[in-house]
């Protein structure tokens, strides 16, 4: 019997190669499905922290694919939908993206596809269906299948650059954080003399693809990006860096320079005067936020809620810089198919947290959290109504945010780190004043003659009480006698 999968954050692979191709630049997507899964892809990221592509929605050249093409094929309509593409939509390349019905079918895509690359058109396609896997499955498999592609369309000879680095791993969209943390990338890339080749966000282009088989090296940021670096490993023999997480402060900065050392020439000193600027600059950081770390007790138990990239990275600097401790581990993102239930960085994770879950459905997660102890949570807006209900603050990390604009805002490197601290310390401030608000609106209420627990029996005074504990409450009305 299905399961019911309450507030799910992870499409199908469809949506993934959809919200990949919106993002690079020069690129159409042209969806060969019905008219509402390039809808529902829009529904579901509108109200996202990081604002819309520009083909999003009602504006995604798509087949609108009826009853009849799911009965008799619906070739014909994707060579008709192609060619009106292609008139109306000036693009460096048009990304055909097959669907469930598409591929149930059996439309022969690739057959379109070649059709039209004869005449002389940028197109490519990629056979991922949506019910192939989720987001991430989509990302790695559509930027494989055009790199796979690219020579048939574009001519053009291998001329290595030995400063190059292909950036993969981060997915556009899905991470609040995702064009703040491409940017911080390429800035620790430029400080080591070395020049990032991203494909998406303002900086990403087709052309940035076309230049991936140039590339030194290719660095992956998490398992998700693993499959279009292989492809160039195999077709171009571009090396292969295969990192756990994104660099998360000065020491993670330190980690990446030594890897990518061992493969592509750095110049050691400059790469040395860059890394002792971030760890300076860092430090100075944290020494402005030391009273609040010992006022507010940053050292809590806590609960964290989101990727394992971002549990490695999020989870390991505060366990090791603030003492957090983490109580529970969820993991949001979906397992590869040749995993069931461990990750590739099981011990990285072991390190954070003695108890690790993976959990994509909302109850499932509450009831974790609730059995959790957390005193903090570290998640997505998804969590605000659980941490509500715990009455514990609530910090957003995690994908999907949707009560703030995230547009080049990071979560890595050391500007990563510096956003962190702020929300950490915000949120935790935040909270200890709402908590002081209503300790002091009950002694305000609190009248003459009345004791503790004639008090307790009124319902209005039960319920401001339910929001702080009875200790705190008597500690405070101490404190203003």
């Amino acid at each position: 019997m299905s399961n019911v999968i309450k507030n799910p954050r992870n499409g199908c692979a469809l949506h993934g190669a959809l919200q990949t191709v919106q993002e690079i630049r020069g690129a159409v997507p042209v969806v060969h499905a019905n008219a509402g899964c390039g809808v529902v892809n829009y529904l579901a990221q509108r109200n996202g922290s990081g604002g819309g592509a520009r083909y999003s929605g009602f504006s995604i050249p798509g087949t609108a694919a009826q009853e009849r093409h799911v009965i008799f094929g619906g070739a014909s309509r994707l060579r008709e939908q192609i060619k009106n593409t292609i008139k109306v939509q000036k693009g460096d390349l048009y990304v055909i993206l097959n669907s469930c019905e598409s591929a149930m079918v059996g439309d022969d895509v690739d057959a379109m596809t070649r059709e039209i690359v004869e005449q002389g058109e940028p197109v490519v396609d990629t056979l991922v269906a949506g019910f192939n896997g989720g987001i991430h499955y989509g990302y790695e498999h559509v930027l494989a299948d055009i790199l796979k592609s690219l020579d048939g369309i574009f001519k053009s000879d291998i001329e290595k650059d030995e400063r190059l680095v292909n950036v993969f791993g981060i997915v556009p969209d899905k991470d609040p954080y995702w064009q703040g943390n491409l940017i911080e990338i390429k800035r620790i890339l430029n400080g080591f003399g070395l020049k990032a080749n991203v494909f998406f966000g303002a900086t990403g282009s087709v052309h940035q693809l076309k230049n991936a088989k140039n590339a030194a090296v290719s660095i992956v940021f998490t398992k998700w990006g693993e499959l279009p670096a292989k492809v160039l490993k195999e077709k171009y023999d571009v090396p292969v860096i295969i990192r756990p997480s994104l660099p998360a402060d000065a020491n993670g900065v330190q980690e990446l320079a030594t890897a990518l050392a061992e493969i592509v020439e750095l110049d050691a000193s400059k790469v040395d005067e860059f890394i002792a600027d971030e760890e300076d600059f860092e430090n100075s950081i944290l020494y402005r936020v030391r009273d609040e770390i010992f006022e507010y007790g940053l050292s809590k138990t806590a609960a964290f809620i989101g990727e394992e990239e971002q549990a490695i990275r999020i989870g390991g600097f505060l366990k090791n810089r603030f003492g957090v401790e983490f109580s529970a581990i969820v993991l949001t993102d979906a397992l590869k198919k040749d995993e069931e239930h461990e990750t590739d960085n099981g011990a990285l994770l072991a390190a954070i947290s003695e108890n690790v879950y993976i959990a994509n459905d909302q109850k499932e997660i509450n009831d974790i959290l609730r059995g959790s102890g957390a005193e903090v949570i570290f998640g997505s807006s998804l969590e605000k109504d659980i941490a509500g209900r715990l009455n514990v603050p609530l910090v957003e990390v995690s994908y999907p945010i949707v009560d703030r604009v995230i547009l080049n805002k990071t979560s890595v490197g050391t500007n990563g780190v510096i956003s962190l601290i702020e929300e950490y310390v915000t949120v935790v401030k935040e909270y200890d004043v709402r908590k002081k608000e209503i300790a002091s609106s009950i002694v305000r209420g609190v009248q003459g003659g009345e004791s503790w627990q004639e008090r307790l029996q009124k319902k209005s005074y039960s319920n401001k009480l339910s929001s702080i504990t009875e200790l705190q409450t008597r500690e405070y009305i101490s404190a203003q006698r």
